[in-house]
């Protein structure tokens, strides 16, 4: 029998904190219940047409997203409305939806006072109290190991059977789970927080309340915004900063383990969109020299994005820096053989020949 359980020896000598956790789980529980109700509700009277009865429950809504634990419920509800509705009106019901919206990306921004901070995009770094981490001590590896499995899970919890065959895949199933109890153990003391890693019901994850991660702001607001393109004139401005929050691929200059391989696409391809999002907004709008600035910093980010290149070479062109242009084609096709051994694609080739023959 398994030792790891939701009431495991270690949640039984930190008995104060196992109930903290337990407390927040129940609470999260019916946050999330009352949520989804309120958002099932008010998608009901819009689909029969009663506006007025949907902008009832959805300033019901908005009461309940900004009681304290329901921040993440309200995240969840604002990512189904906006989809829902894809872009929100310009009357009572879109002000209410993006009102949702605001209050549901603000309460996702790290918080000053978060006692833990880590990075995981680019490269990883962890602070305690404001102190960062050092990593070169060897035992420290599996723990570090299991909070970077906890951040890419995006403050979700994960079980405790497929974090102990993440991490000890050639281990039979009593060893991997009592080593995941000491890697548990062991990332507590890291952590300086026994509640940091809260524990139920065989699952595992961080404290939301205590743990600030670019990836999870990262990627809730670049969610947001890729699903309401052009919706509000700050679109350039949120964009842009979202965009700031990643340096780097996930973990790029970590050892590369099989479980980076997924979420890191999936964020790299979540990226790019905004790349191209912005973009767009700044050409439409006549600002190439900003276009130019953000492709250029997406392809130092990402050498192997051949769309950005197209994108940049086009803004050169029309800015009338042929040079410029033809320099950015040899390092796309520089980086595309060197790394995977292949040509660009016949569109930049086509584009190529273009600039050649406008020079």
């Amino acid at each position: 029998m398994s030792r790891f359980a939701s009431r495991s020896n270690l949640a039984q000598t930190a008995q104060p904190d196992t109930q903290r956790s337990a407390a927040w789980m129940r609470t999260s529980c019916r946050g999330r219940f009352e949520c989804a109700s309120l958002v099932k509700a008010a998608l009901e009277r819009l689909q029969e047409g009663d506006v007025s009865r949907a902008l009832e429950l959805l300033s019901h809504l908005l009461t309940s997203i900004q009681r304290p634990g329901n921040s993440r419920d309200g995240a969840w509800a604002a990512r189904v409305l906006s989809r829902r509705l894809v872009r929100p009106r310009a009357d009572k019901l879109g002000r209410s939806v993006d009102e949702i919206t605001l209050l549901a990306s603000a309460a996702h921004e790290p918080a000053p006072s978060s006692p833990i901070r880590i990075r995981a995009l680019g490269s990883f770094d962890l602070s305690i109290d404001g102190v960062t981490f050092a990593n070169g001590v060897k035992p420290q590896r599996r723990p570090l190991d299991l909070l970077k499995i906890l951040v890419v899970s995006n403050g979700q919890s994960v079980g405790a059977a497929e974090l102990a065959d993440r991490l000890w895949p050639d281990s039979d199933g009593d060893t991997a789970r009592n080593s995941l109890q000491v890697a548990v153990h062991r990332l507590r003391r890291l952590l300086g927080r026994d509640q940091a890693v809260i524990v139920q019901d065989r699952k595992i994850c961080l404290d939301h309340a205590l743990c600030a991660v670019d990836l999870w702001t990262f990627e809730h607001d670049a969610q947001q915004l890729t699903h309401q393109y052009g919706v509000g004139p700050s679109f350039s401005e949120r964009a842009a900063e979202t965009l700031r929050l990643y340096r780097g691929h996930l973990f790029a200059h970590e050892p590369e383990q099989p479980w980076m391989l997924a979420p890191r696409e999936r964020l790299r391809r979540l990226w790019l969109s905004l790349v191209r999002q912005l973009g767009d907004c700044y050409e439409a709008r006549g600002e190439q020299d900003r276009a130019s600035e953000l492709y250029q910093r997406a392809v130092d980010l990402d050498p192997l994005a051949e769309e950005v290149y197209r994108r940049l070479m086009r803004c050169q062109q029309r800015a009338g820096e042929a040079v410029e242009a033809m320099h950015t084609y040899q390092c796309c096709r520089e980086q595309l053989g060197t790394v995977l051994g292949v040509a660009p694609s016949p569109e930049t080739e086509r584009l190529y020949n273009t600039l050649r023959s406008a020079a």
